[in-house]
């Protein structure tokens, strides 16, 4: 099998994932829960039914889907490390990540904040004025919106290429955190770090858009998935006795989630979970570390097996999947909007607003592809 056809699983996992970042942010949307640009549903308007749904959908792949980003990113790095050298490493991620960032912060972001959000009337002045402002206060500098990801990432891979030859040398592959009780430990270790980090940064506060409460299971998966790609483990990793993980997860992690949700008094309004020295913070750390780790692990496995779908589709989502992550917030909010007047359930309407979000992201994808500087620098 060819180089770049052992891991398409890969590309179609980072689809899937990009796909579940709309939705995520279409629920957030409709429900209250979380925080995004904006929000049409209140929490406390949700009934009992639709507020479990929200939160199990909200809180389980909150817990998972973007540490595995940090994990695929982190083992495909390894191998563009070891291709390119540090040096040329560095400017092509610089390159790659730094300039659709600086876009996002400089372009996109005030394009939401003060045309798509604006209420009152807009004029040149007042477009101007307040991008003036934006700038001279360094607004922008925190105006990162969902690409604090691609910010983290950027972070990380910079790091990691500085540090690595004083943490990985040539030899022969240790595979002990592959072992089941080394995973148990790992997911205690992150869960407890997670805790600890959530007594001075609980979830929902923000530096510069970064949430810090999440922080313990993205560091851990990165570090994993350079381990993997140092030490050649991914096919370990990928071994079709390893979708256990993801049969444990989804069997356990629901039922443990409704009983800390329901004997913390999350569901009464009482969020004890989201951080301070209570046993509701412990737990839903714990668990959060849980689903992390041990989902990215069985999702892996099960992608390879079941879902190493290698077609015109896939390969289309996978070459503009990175667009539709850059480009979805505006085209949500847009939709968002000229839904408002749309009187139907939050759960229905959530799913129509991602639904069309993601098609219409996808069009223009194909469209700006088209432009070459635009594919290189966003495939």
């Amino acid at each position: 099998m060819a180089e770049n056809m052992r891991f398409r699983y890969l590309d179609n996992i980072r689809s899937f994932v990009i796909i579940l970042v709309i939705f995520m942010h279409s629920s957030v949307t409709y429900s209250g829960i979380g925080g995004w640009y904006y929000k049409e549903g209140l929490q406390e308007n949700l009934n009992i039914i639709e507020m479990a749904i929200f939160g199990i959908l909200q809180s389980f792949t909150q817990a998972w889907f973007m540490g595995i980003l940090f994990f695929v990113s982190a083992f495909l790095a390894s191998r563009s490390l070891n291709k390119r050298g540090t040096i040329t490493f560095i400017k092509e991620r610089l390159f790659r990540l730094g300039i659709p960032l600086l876009f996002y912060m400089l372009v996109i972001a005030p394009f939401i904040y003060f045309i798509l959000l604006k209420k009152e009337n807009i004029t040149w002045s007042y477009l101007l004025n307040n991008y003036k402002d934006y700038l001279s206060s360094f607004t922008w500098v925190g105006s990162t919106g969902p690409l604090w990801f691609v910010e983290v990432l950027l972070l990380f891979c910079i790091i990691y290429a500085l540090a690595r030859p004083l943490f990985f040398k040539t030899g022969k592959a240790r595979l002990n955190w592959l072992k089941t009780k080394s995973i148990v430990y790992i997911i205690l270790l992150t869960g407890v770090i997670a805790f600890i980090i959530r007594l001075w940064f609980p979830i929902g506060s923000k530096i510069l858009n970064l949430q810090f409460s999440f922080f313990s299971s993205y560091i851990m998966l990165f570090i994993l998935g350079i381990i993997t790609g140092e030490k050649n483990l991914f096919e370990y990793i990928s071994d079709e006795k390893n979708i256990k993980w993801f049969k444990i997860v989804l069997f356990l992690g629901i039922p443990l989630w409704l009983i800390i949700m329901i004997l913390g008094g999350a569901l009464k309004g009482e969020m004890l979970i989201y951080g301070g020295l209570y046993w509701q913070s412990f737990a839903y750390a714990i668990w959060e570390s849980f689903v992390a780790i041990g989902f990215s692990i069985g999702i892996i496995s099960f992608f390879k097996k079941y879902i190493y779908a290698d077609n015109e589709f896939t390969k289309l989502l996978a070459e503009k999947a990175f667009s539709i992550y850059v480009f979805h917030a505006p085209f949500l909010i847009t939709i968002s909007l000229l839904l408002k007047k749309w009187t139907i359930g939050p759960l229905i309407k959530s799913l129509a607003a991602a639904s069309m979000t993601f098609i219409i992201c996808l069009i223009f994808s194909i469209a700006i592809h088209k432009i070459k500087p635009v594919r290189i620098l966003l495939k």
